[in-house]
């Protein structure tokens, strides 16, 4: 997603929730998400470099005491770093864990209809280097038991197969992944 104060097109990272009523909103536009890190920020351009792949890894998790939904950058070579949460008290349904996860890439069509490519601007076909990739996701369930994503039932979702898509699998490396991207273009029905 490019941010719209950063007028480079730079891809940048960004989060959206929806909680009770159906209200939500996108990354700290309104009250909601409290930024805790004054390292990392939840939106933030990436340096992305022609041909070579950029990882984030992150964590997103329920407090078990408090209740509080966590996001935590998984480091390498040094500790981990909590981003920020989001209150227990945004959410009627998240009180004990969450039965559903969503994860996967936004483009937004321009005024002119014209929808941007979304990755690397190549359909995916399960390479790490293809598109953009999710790897090695798991997810806590309400006893906070760490299961691999394919312990549960899973949904694809694609607005427009022509412009756009998703391959999901596992691989040694990878283990479960979602692989997604595309070209974009006019007509993509979005």
């Amino acid at each position: 997603m490019t941010h719209k104060n950063v007028d480079d097109q730079r891809v940048c990272t960004f989060e959206f929730w929806k909680g009770k009523d159906e209200k939500g909103c996108y990354n700290t536009a309104c009250s909601g998400f409290v930024q805790i890190s004054k390292k990392i920020s939840i939106v933030e351009p990436n340096v992305l470099k022609p041909g070579v792949p950029g990882w984030l890894r992150l964590s997103i998790h329920q407090d078990k005491n408090i209740g509080n939904w966590w996001i935590t950058q998984l480091m390498k070579d040094a500790p981990n770093e909590d981003i920020g949460y989001w209150p227990k008290e945004l959410f009627n349904i998240l009180d004990n864990g969450a039965n559903m996860v969503g994860a996967g890439g936004v483009v937004q069509a321009s005024h002119s209809g014209s929808s941007p490519p979304m990755g690397n601007g190549k359909f995916p076909n399960g390479g790490r280097l293809d598109s953009g990739i999710l790897t090695n996701v798991e997810v806590l369930n309400s006893n906070f038991e760490q299961l691999k994503m394919n312990s549960f039932p899973i949904d694809n979702m694609v607005d427009s197969e022509k412009c756009y898509g998703l391959r999901i699998g596992t691989r040694t490396h990878l283990g479960f992944f979602f692989n997604y991207g595309g070209p974009g273009g006019n007509s993509c029905g979005v």
